[in-house]
This record gives structure tokens, C-alpha cells and sequence, in this order.
């Protein structure tokens, strides 16, 4: 319909625009305008209702109701007449989106994309919902032109009930609270939600809710809770075993529409990779998995080989569909199968697979594990590491012929938030994984995001083709500073804090609420009607923007002690207090942020004395290393300091290997001292978790007060 509609001479205003979404409608006859002022001062001028369509480039249903009802001529030109057409991409714009969906559950008690809305001239919603059959919208609308011309009054009065509604439900105001154990809630929350057949929380369709299972990661760690530790196991077992994993390319689908993640929606999001891979290298280190590993690098080789721009960064979302039908990039017939791989390879592959004839996806397969793959192995007598060899050439075969078919869209939006969100992923998984070159390609993507996104003192939210647009809001402010902070940990090169504090400055300028604390979404300048400024700190897909800028001023705080950043960390932790009290799961991202200030940090990469010195604990051939990185100008005693000096000692540990210390006078001690300066190796060749370190540290006009770090076990 699209060659069509181009061939007939369609082409509309969003020809003009850099957003791939908008691009897929420029050629409908709908008179479609971006959101923006021109929209609804001609919905003012020419008395008309606002029909605002919110979705986004790989969404299946908006690709459906486009071709149904959008590429309609007669729909097209009813609303053309009777209504203002406004197409907006969610992805630009997670704040208006946060706004109308928010509207859209209020009045139906679901939502979804394609969301459609219908606004009066000033952007108060009055009726809203989502995919419309092409008969069922062009009635709707009929409809909703009656009782716009007919009931005016009553339309405006239900649109300003929505616009309160909408504006108390998403401003997220609530009494303050002791805060209290929120992890245990939290978790106490999660465990009686949890599948215990199928893992993961809830029935279908199931989301992976990164943002819950790294909740309940935190409390295993902290706690060695039992429960947490058989939550963690199941879900991530099913997750990599199911469909919603990509079996050949690795990654993985938005969500499963079965509560078995078998059958998955297939489109593939940064999002969810960003957030997996963390997730399951995070996992590996703590429950010493090696399957969690194996997933872990296929995520990070999926996105740094299909999802990866030229210049380092990444692109955000590959769609479900390709040739017009859901899936069939990326489901096989016994047929394909047999005609590509050798006869023991097919038989390897139809068992491990669960391949039939009849196929579990419209006559099609779903490439899906039955177990792990240790226990098939050990099942049928094989050897592991051979099995795993096989299964890599398998997976090689498959992706080469799977390339040749013709792929579902790329959308190649560059979002600095999600961005960000990878960065963060990679240096993670770089430290647990043992992969320096996982911290290489987060180091290229954030210099990209830094040289081409930052400007004049702000961030563009998107670049398309080197072009950037659309100011940042508060996602991307936040993740960027997570980000920096992340790769400041890991590198302890300073331009990364120095960044991290600019961008911080600048997101409390644009985004911060001086009346009642926390993060505003979007910046009051935003083009177009904004009815109300969300804050929104609940958890969805990703973790909530004022989630991340609470994790964020949290590293920060902790690398500098700043109390200017713990006054606001403070009081954004008190804005949401009386939410976070009564229902803490829904804060998962939040509440796990929340631990280090709170509790203390329990991570391998730990700051002391101010940030003055940074601890790493890893892994190596005979136990364990416990590294101290001091700033130039700071020394931390040696292991025989004696008087009132705290040695530095690993606690309750007899095995220890201390390196040889120096002795130097300082300006305000009478003899000589034992101390370390620089970089200092322990070797910890027999741990017993949890490692605590004590240490005190000085420069040469004082010391500061002595501390402990904890390490929690890993693998």
C-alpha cells in the first residue's frame, strides 16, 4: 500500500522528519502533522479535535492498523476533514508517551501501541485507546465527530477530569516515610508473584522485568536469601532456554505471548539486550553458572554485530516482522533444517531444538532448549566441551543461511538513553565476564555519545544518519551520567566523573522539582501543549528515568562523597518515600540503587576515603586479588602499623599475602611509617565471603576517618 500511496502522489508533512516511524507513514493520504505548535493551533483555528497516534518503528500493530485504516483512503479522508492528524514516535518522545498512556489505562484499564488518543485543541485526552479494526475506527470516529460537534461541553469537562487524573496519577506525590527494609519488602513482593513452573512473575504474556529480577539478584547477594537464589535460577534457565531467546544469533525478544517463553513478539530492543546482558553477567559472577556466561557473551556479540553503527554506537530496535508476516525471519521448517546441516548435525539439532513437523508457530519452528545444555549432555552420555563445539558450527551454519533471508527493518535511531543504557551493560559485563574488549566498545560508544549528543552544554535524546535531534530529557540525562560513572569505576580515568558532574549540573537545571524534590521527565521548553510534567517513578520496560538518576547521584556520592550530590540523592529518596513504602517492587531499579547509600556498598569495584582510593576485587589463577588504586598524594598504612594508626587488614583471614609496604616520615608524625602508596595487589588465595577490608586513609596533612568495605562472593 505504501508504493502506492507514493506512486498516487501521496506524500505528506512527515516526509520532512528523522524519525524512521514517522518515515513508514510519510506516504498515507492521512494529512498528518509531527507533534509540534502548528498541529493544534490549526485544531484552534479550525474548531477541530486532535487525533494523536503514539507508537513506534518495529511495532507489530502499528504496522497493522497503518496498512488497515491509515492507507484507507476513505478513513484517510474522513479524518483529514473532521480531525487534526498528529503521528507520534514514543521512542522521541517517552514523555508525552508516558502522559497519554497513562490517560489511555485510566479510561480502559489496559494500553498499548498503536495508542490512539483523541485530545482537544489544548492536548487534554477525552477519549483514548489503542489498535482499532479498520471498521471499528472509521465508526469510532464517525462517532466521536457527533458528539464533538453535539456535546461539546461534555467532551471538554471529560477531557479536563482526564487531564487532573492524569496529572495527579503521574506526578507521583505521596506522604513521607520511613523507608525501612524496602529490599526485603520488595522481594517478600516478588517471591509471592513468582512462576515457580515457569519462572518469571505473573501469567502471560510474560516480560523478562529486568528491573525485578535484579531486585531479587541484590537481595541473594546481600542476604544469601534461599528463595531469591531458586527465583533467579528458574527464571534465568527459562528465559535463555525458551524462544524468547534467539537460539542462532543470540539476544533477546521484547516479551513472550505464552507463559512458557516459548512464542515470543520478535522484535528485538536495545533495551532488553542492555538490560539482559548485565543481568546475566551479574549472575555468572554471583551464582558461578558457566550457562550464564555463554548468554551473556551471545548477547554482547548479538549487539556489537547486528546492533552496532559504524562509528561505535547502537542501534535501537530491529522489528517483528519481515515480508509482511510476524517471525519469519526467524522460525525454521524440518525441511530448511535438513537441506542446510550434515545428517548428525540435523539430528543434533531437530532433538536439542524441539523440532517437529507440525512445528509449535504456524506450521513453523521455534528454535527452543528443553533443559540446559549440561543436562543433555550428561543425559545421553556426551562429552560437554564436543557438544558445545557442535552446536557452535550449528549455530554458524544457521546464521549464514538465516542472513540470506530478507530481514525485518533495522530501526537505526541512535538513543542516547538506551545508549547509555548498553554502555553501562558492557563495562559491567567486561569486569565480570573477565572480557576487556566488552570495555573498549562502552568506552567507543560513550565517546561517540559525548562528541555527537552533548553540545552547547546539553544532550540531544537522538541521531539519525550523524543528524541529531530532539532534546534529551531525563532518561537520557540519567543513563549518560550512569554510564560515566560506570566507566570512571571501571577506568579510573577522571574525564568520565568530570563529564558525569557536568551532565548532572545540567539534569538538575533542565529537570529538577525545587518545590517537592525528584525528576521532572521533560524540560518545561518542549514544542507543543504539555498538560502536565510526569515524573513517573515506577519501573516499566526499563527502569524509570528518576530511577536511574537515583542510581547515578548514588555512584556519584560514592566516588566523591559530595554532599551537595547526597543532598539531592536525599531528597529524591524522600520525594518517593511514601510510594517506594507501600508497594516497593514497583520500584525494583529504584530500591536496588538505593542499597550502597543506604546499607553500604557489597559490589567488586568499591570507592573509600572520598573516592580517593578505588578496591577491585577479581578472580585470578590462585584465589583472589584485592587491588587498592590510590590518588597521587594519599597513602593507606601498612599491615604492621601499630599505635593509633588502623593497619590495613583483611579481616578474619589468615592466608592473606600483604605486599612489601615503604616507610616514610610525614609532616605530622614523629618516626617513620609503614604505609602503601599507588596501586597495592592482595592476594586472597582462600576466601572467606564476606571480605572485609579495613583501612585508613591519609595525605600528608591528615587521615581520614578509618572504614570498611564488604565484598560479597563471587564466582
Amino acid at each position: 500500500m505504501t508504493d502506492e500511496n507514493e506512486k498516487a502522489g501521496h506524500r505528506n508533512r512527515l516526509a520532512k522528519e528523522d524519525s524512521p516511524y514517522l518515515l513508514q507513514h510519510a506516504n498515507n493520504p492521512v494529512d498528518w502533522y509531527p507533534w509540534g505548535d502548528e498541529a493544534f493551533n490549526k485544531a484552534r483555528l479550525e474548531d477541530k479535535p486532535v487525533f494523536l497516534s503514539i507508537g513506534y518503528s518495529t511495532c507489530h500493530w502499528c504496522h497493522v492498523m497503518e496498512h488497515e485504516s491509515f492507507d484507507n483512503d476513505e478513513i484517510a479522508n474522513y479524518l483529514n476533514e473532521h480531525f487534526v492528524a498528529i503521528k507520534l514516535d514514543r521512542e522521541q518522545r517517552p514523555d508525552l508517551d508516558d502522559i497519554y498512556m497513562t490517560g489511555t489505562q485510566l479510561m480502559t484499564g489496559h494500553g498499548g501501541w498503536p495508542m490512539s488518543n483523541f485530545l482537544s485543541a489544548d492536548g487534554k485526552p477525552f477519549y483514548s485507546g489503542t489498535y482499532f479494526p479498520p471498521a471499528n475506527f472509521m465508526q469510532l470516529l464517525q462517532q466521536l465527530t457527533e458528539v464533538w460537534s453535539n456535546r461539546r461541553n461534555e467532551v471538554l469537562a471529560q477531557a479536563d477530569k482526564m487531564a487532573v487524573a492524569i496529572e495527579q496519577y503521574t506526578a507521583a506525590k505521596s506522604n513521607n516515610a520511613q523507608l525501612g527494609d524496602l529490599l526485603t519488602l520488595a522481594v517478600d513482593e516478588l517471591h509471592g508473584r513468582f512462576d515457580a513452573v515457569n519462572g518469571g512473575f505473573g501469567d502471560a504474556p510474560k516480560f523478562p522485568n529486568e528491573s525485578q529480577l535484579g531486585v531479587v539478584m541484590t537481595d541473594y547477594q546481600r542476604t544469601g536469601n534461599e528463595q531469591s537464589e531458586v527465583v533467579l535460577r528458574l527464571t534465568l534457565d527459562r528465559l535463555y532456554q525458551g524462544g524468547i531467546c534467539d537460539q542462532i544469533a543470540g539476544g533477546f525478544h521484547r516479551y513472550s505471548v505464552d507463559q512458557h517463553w516459548l512464542v515470543p513478539h520478535f522484535e528485538k530492543m536495545l533495551y532488553n539486550q542492555a538490560q539482559l546482558l548485565s543481568l546475566y553477567a551479574k549472575a555468572y559472577a554471583v551464582l558461578g553458572d558457566q550457562a550464564y556466561k555463554r548468554v551473556a557473551l551471545e548477547i554482547a556479540e548479538y549487539v556489537l554485530r547486528d546492533m552496532c553503527s559504524p562509528e561505535g554506537a547502537f542501534y535501537s530496535a530491529t522489528d517483528a516482522d519481515s515480508e509482511g508476516e510476524e517471525g519469519l525471519f526467524f522460525v525454521w521448517s524440518v525441511q530448511e533444517l535438513e537441506e542446510e546441516l550434515p545428517k548428525e548435525d540435523f539430528e543434533l539439532a531437530i532433538e536439542l531444538y524441539g523440532v517437529t513437523e507440525n512445528g509449535n508457530f504456524e506450521g513453523q519452528n521455534i528454535l527452543h532448549l528443553g533443559g540446559s545444555l549440561e543436562e543433555y549432555a550428561k543425559e545421553r552420555g556426551l562429552d560437554f566441551d564436543t557438544l558445545l563445539l557442535r552446536l557452535a558450527t550449528i549455530k554458524k551454519m544457521l546464521y549464514t543461511k538465516r542472513e540470506q533471508r530478507v530481514h525485518p527493518l533495522r530501526d537505526e535511531k541512535i538513543i542516547t538513553g538506551w545508549n547509555s543504557m548498553m554502555v553501562s551493560s558492557l563495562a559491567t559485563a567486561a569486569t565480570h565476564l573477565d572480557k576487556p574488549t566488552l570495555l573498549d566498545a562502552a568506552l567507543c560508544a560513550a565517546e561517540f555519545l559525548w562528541e555527537k549528543h552533548w553540545h552547547d552544554g546539553g544532550l540531544w535524546r537522538i541521531s539519525l544518519n550523524g543528524h541529531p535531534s530532539i532534546t534529551g530529557n531525563l532518561e537520557d540525562y540519567s543513563a549518560f551520567t550512569e554510564a560515566t560513572m560506570m566507566l570512571y569505576a571501571r577506568t579510573g580515568e577522571i574525564k568520565w566523573l568530570d563529564r558525569g558532574l557536568s551532565i548532572i549540573q545540567q539534569m538538575n537545571v533542565l529537570f529538577w522539582d525545587e518545590d517537592e524534590g525528584g525528576y521532572f521527565l521533560s524540560h518545561i521548553a518542549d514544542a507543543g501543549p504539555l498538560i502536565t510534567r510526569p515524573k513517573s517513578p515506577m519501573d516499566g520496560a526499563t527502569p524509570s528515568a528518576n530511577s536511574i538518576a537515583i542510581s547515578a547521584l548514588t555512584q556519584c556520592w560514592l566516588m566523591t562523597r559530595d554532599p551537595t550530590i547526597e543532598q539531592k540523592l536525599n531528597a529524591a529518596e524522600n520525594a518517593f518515600s511514601g510510594l517506594l513504602t507501600s508497594s516497593p517492587s514497583a520500584f525494583s531499579y529504584m530500591v536496588t540503587a538505593m542499597q550502597s547509600h543506604l546499607h553500604g556498598q557489597r559490589d567488586p569495584i568499591q570507592f573509600a576515603a572520598e573516592g580517593k582510593i578505588r578496591a577491585i576485587l577479581s578472580r585470578t589463577d590462585d584465589g583472589f586479588t584485592l587491588d587498592l588504586l590510590l590518588q597521587e598524594g594519599w597513602h593507606v598504612n601498612g599491615p604492621d602499623a601499630v599505635g593509633e594508626l588502623l593497619p590495613t587488614a583483611v579481616l578474619d583471614h589468615d592466608d592473606v599475602i600483604y605486599p612489601e609496604s615503604i616507610t616514610r616520615k610525614l609532616p605530622f608524625m614523629d618516626e617513620e611509617i609503614s604505609l602503601y602508596e599507588g596501586h597495592v595487589s592482595i592476594a586472597i588465595p582462600s576466601p572467606c565471603w564476606p571480605i572485609t577490608l579495613q583501612l585508613q586513609a591519609c595525605d600528608d596533612i591528615r587521615c581520614l576517618a578509618p572504614e570498611q568495605l564488604l565484598f560479597t562472593k563471587i564466582a
